[in-house]
């Protein structure tokens, strides 16, 4: 392994909040003053200002994603395997506990693999569709053409795809968490293309809803709580082996307010 210039972080046992402000400020006592250190980690991490100064002052708690954001910067690494190992406990459990991808030894998961896909369209597509089961070279060359072929050899060569004993792709070593902004790329780039509106003409082929209204805080907040909850049921239902079967599905929630900050 590299040798890393890692910084001495406190592994006191402190709340989740406590622990990420803490780490925060050591961070930016780095700069110049707080303001400058806050529009330059904001620009390094991808994470807004206004998450930063709210972070700083324990007034919310970072998603997993977040907390991946600011301790790559923070430890300098996209290696987010390694990273789990460098980060205080708690915020590690945070992590493990929240995010849907698998924990393993054999898999190690890269920032460089969220970076391409945020990009290249038909990267992000092959990925997917290998994460839901192993694909052919006769599907990627029907659906993408010879340049699909071309995107699979980038993809073996950064460990994304591994060929099985069959002859067929899946998911290799390296692999992807994504941040918020990927997810809604992603989300609605597959919605665009393969969401069928004639397909909601009849139930048992897929879900199409939209529903709009003046909610108070704690009714948001319990909207939030279920489509947590719901989306929590969907991986578990998911990852029952009685569940394994050839339908690629995707689903793709998301629930805001009409503000635009």
């Amino acid at each position: 392994m590299d040798k890393m210039n890692t910084p001495q972080l406190s592994h006191a046992p402190l709340a989740l909040i406590e622990q990420v402000s803490l780490d925060l400020a050591k961070k930016l006592d780095e700069y110049k003053s707080v303001k400058i250190g806050v529009r330059l980690f904001s620009e390094k991490t991808g994470v807004s200002e206004r998450t930063l100064y709210r972070i700083l002052a324990k007034e919310n708690k970072p998603t997993y994603q977040t907390l991946y954001k600011i301790y790559r910067v923070i430890f300098n690494t996209s290696n987010e395997s390694l990273l789990l190992e460098l980060v205080p406990e708690v915020i590690r459990n945070e992590i493990k506990k929240c995010n849907p991808n698998k924990v393993s030894e054999k898999i190690q998961y890269h920032q460089d693999i969220e970076t391409q896909m945020s990009y290249d369209r038909t990267f992000a597509e092959i990925y997917i569709l290998a994460a839901c089961a192993p694909i052919t070279n006769e599907l990627i060359q029907y659906r993408y053409g010879m340049s699909g072929m071309l995107t699979v050899e980038k993809m073996i060569e950064m460990k994304a795809l591994r060929v099985t004993k069959s002859g067929h792709y899946s998911l290799g070593e390296n692999q992807a968490n994504f941040s918020a902004k990927t997810l809604k790329r992603l989300g609605l780039s597959l919605i665009e293309k393969y969401s069928k509106v004639q397909n909601a003409e009849s139930f048992g082929e897929n879900i199409i809803a939209f529903f709009a209204d003046g909610l108070s805080e704690e009714a948001y907040d319990r909207w939030l709580q279920v489509d947590a909850k719901a989306f929590e049921e969907k991986i578990a239902i998911a990852n029952e082996d009685k569940s394994k079967g050839a339908k690629r599905a995707f689903t793709f929630m998301v629930t805001d307010t009409l503000n635009e900050k």
